[in-house]
């Protein structure tokens, strides 16, 4: 690899994450297609828009593609889907080299694209910014591996004071990147849960959005919004009730769940259940806001993908250690990043479980 390749693929990167929302559950995936050091084609996927981005770049190359270097960070698709495969597009273009972050652990992916360019006579050089590349795609891999969402906990180590209402501002970096996850489970902050609503609802995606909550608080949603914004809610209601059935509000479809009513009790076992009906409505991404759960349950925490935690001061603090402790729980921030304010610290990381105190 030449450092050449680094600054291109990184370029890749940034153009896949110019689909971040507006993609799922497919992959962000940026292309690039250089030749003789120069970009002439580069595109980003959305879902809505069809074309990957592998597509984009081979069009606005045209004739220059032939011998061009691609530079993507996801393994192309191979398999006819929504739209055709766009290894074949690749091979038809006549790319001389491809320079991959990633492979694909899509089932019908996982290798074969790679493989298909390399057996039309195509240098393909694999891991280049892997990591950076499984970060950006953390929600997909999860997802398509496991079968589950990837799960963000928010924490709030005193909620509803003053200082908190700086976090939740609407242009707040909290609020954009609420509203790039495909479902959000509400907790007890009124306020917290018709902001995080109305900015997703304000913006652009291909998809409605699941919201999942007690009866009282879907009423509360449905009554807040016109028609024309809650067609584009999933509402899926929280029940105490031990069997499922439908029912319809506002002439959408509510999944009664086998799970407690909301607020900062321990849901234990329900959460997968959660999580189900969830996958089941092809949502790869869940936020749970502050109250929906008690953070001390140890096996509630250990759904957390990834974790935010606001908590009050620690402005100009010297912090050396990824180590954290919350009520009882004990764990490690890995990748932690810290966003400071004037009267709270935000910590966001994906946590490693040590114990109960």
């Amino acid at each position: 690899m030449i450092e050449a390749d680094a600054v291109f693929m990184k370029r890749a990167i940034e153009l896949a994450k110019r689909g971040a929302g507006l993609v799922s559950p497919n992959p962000m995936v940026g292309a690039l297609l250089v030749k003789n050091g120069r970009v002439v084609g580069e595109g980003f996927h959305r879902y809505d828009l069809l074309k990957h981005g592998e597509t984009y770049a081979i069009e606005m190359a045209g004739e220059a593609a032939r011998g061009a270097t691609l530079y993507c960070n996801l393994e192309p698709c191979c398999h006819h889907g929504r739209t055709p495969p766009c290894t074949d597009a690749l091979i038809a273009a006549g790319i001389a080299r491809a320079v991959i972050a990633i492979r694909d652990p899509y089932e019908k992916v996982n290798g074969r694209g790679i493989e298909q360019l390399r057996s039309a006579g195509i240098v393909v050089e694999v891991g280049l910014c892997e990591d950076e590349a499984l970060r950006l795609n953390e929600v997909y891999f999860k997802f398509v591996t496991r079968g589950i969402p990837f799960v963000h906990g928010v924490v709030e180590y005193v909620g509803d004071q003053p200082w908190t209402q700086s976090v939740w501002k609407p242009s707040s970096k909290f609020i954009k990147m609420a509203c790039e996850y495909d479902a959000i489970v509400l907790g007890e902050r009124s306020d917290l849960n018709h902001l995080l609503i109305s900015s997703r609802l304000g913006q652009e995606y291909h998809r409605p959005l699941a919201v999942v909550a007690d009866s009282n608080a879907l009423a509360m949603i449905e009554a807040s919004f016109d028609d024309d914004r809650t067609e584009q809610i999933l509402p899926l209601e929280l029940s105490s009730q031990t069997s499922m059935r439908d029912r319809v509000v506002s002439d959408l479809a509510i999944e009664k769940l086998k799970v407690s009513r909301i607020g900062p009790v321990s849901v234990d076992q329900d959460i997968e259940s959660v999580l189900e009906v969830l996958a089941r409505k092809n949502a790869t991404s869940v936020l749970l806001l502050p109250g929906f759960f008690n953070p001390s349950e140890p096996h509630i925490f250990e759904q957390l993908d990834k974790v935010s935690l606001v908590v009050p001061g620690f402005k100009g603090q010297e912090r050396t250690s990824t180590y954290l402790a919350f009520e009882d729980l004990e764990f490690d921030l890995e990748e932690v990043s810290i966003v400071e304010a004037d009267r709270y610290t935000e910590f966001t990381g994906y946590p490693v479980f040590r114990g109960v105190a």
